[in-house]
């Protein structure tokens, strides 16, 4: 009796293990994990400009998170997407680290919507404060709940030496 249990308990977890291995080797069950993006310098339609950009749902669509540098306004928080006009994004809800803040966004490019950042000196100490990432959420935008997040991985850095050649223009 007692070898009979034993071996039906062999049996379920040969079969368990086996089924969770094949569950870790199937293409089909396995999530797709986007590399790390560090702020970097931009070149292209964002050259000038710092940040991190990631591709959206494995399309050929890329969503940029980025500062630049504005004759007139000085450093810029810029979000980059081809969807920000598709859903008329407006207002969006920062999170960063202990930072929660609901901004207006301005521009009127259906790829780019930007924030001034003199005009929002804690967004700007947010991004540079060394948080590893940023949470944004859409607010009224369209008939969708919209959020994202995007690494801030050396975005201090990258901001600071942005934000020095800034003041130098000015």
């Amino acid at each position: 009796m007692g070898l009979s249990r034993l071996a039906v308990a062999s049996v379920i977890g040969v079969g368990v293990c086996v089924f969770g291995i094949a569950l870790t080797a199937s293409p089909a069950l396995t999530q797709e994990v986007e590399p790390p993006a560090p702020w970097v310098k931009l070149t292209g339609s964002h050259a000038g400009a710092v940040g991190t950009c990631s591709m959206i749902d494995a399309s050929d669509i890329e969503a940029c998170y980025m500062v630049r540098c504005d004759a007139k306004n000085g450093l810029i928080f810029e979000i980059g997407d081809a969807t920000v006009g598709e859903y008329d994004l407006r207002l969006a809800r920062f999170e960063i680290g202990r930072y929660k803040e609901t901004i207006r966004l301005d521009g009127n490019r259906p790829d780019r919507r930007t924030i001034v950042l003199s005009r929002h000196p804690k967004l700007l100490a947010a991004l540079t404060s060394g948080a590893d990432f940023a949470t944004m959420f859409a607010i009224k935008a369209g008939e969708i709940d919209y959020s994202t997040g995007f690494e801030l991985t050396d975005a201090r850095d990258q901001i600071s030496r942005v934000a020095k050649g800034c003041s130098n223009k000015r």
